[in-house]
């Protein structure tokens, strides 16, 4: 079953709020990642990523009370894998060294991989609250100059155009 969404908005993430637990930590650590504090906070912390994305940072606690669920522990992984493409591997390497001394954990340093017949360069870290960050280069991945994915579409596909 195909589940069609209204509008343009119900079609993408304009933003992903992340539960830290310490929120001036978390500032540091993305800061030293090299994102810019957006102005537009208006007293939460929010980094621009890109035209069409966002990150924001928000305390756990508030966070869970906000959305109406008990306050529990942090997990150590829940699922959830965020990814950074970078240009090239030796971007790949330096947006890696650049977490690990801000103070991400090494979860796997970036090789090169084989993903289903196409070369990817990729490591994972983990945040200082424990969301992973996969740091990848996918040559085959289309990325637009706003650094927005472009995924191969359903007519591209079945018109023999694909990544």
């Amino acid at each position: 079953m195909q589940v069609k969404m209204p509008g343009t908005a119900a079609k993408s993430v304009s933003m992903l709020t992340l539960g830290v637990k310490d929120v001036q930590r978390s500032v540091a650590f993305y800061e030293a990642m090299g994102w810019e504090y957006s102005p537009d906070s208006d007293g939460a912390c929010t980094y621009v990523l890109s035209s069409n994305i966002a990150i924001g940072l928000l305390p756990h606690d508030f966070l869970a009370k906000e959305i109406g669920l008990p306050v529990e522990p942090i997990p150590r992984y829940n699922g959830l894998l965020l990814a950074i493409n970078g240009e090239n591997a030796g971007e790949v390497d330096a947006i890696f060294e650049r977490a690990v001394a801000a103070g991400a954990s090494v979860q796997q340093k970036p090789v090169w991989k084989d993903w289903d017949g196409k070369p990817g360069y990729s490591g994972f870290i983990m945040d200082p609250d424990g969301y992973v960050w996969e740091l990848a280069y996918a040559p085959a991945l289309r990325i637009g100059e706003d650094n927005r994915l472009l995924p191969t579409t359903k007519a591209e596909a079945a018109a023999g155009k694909d990544t």
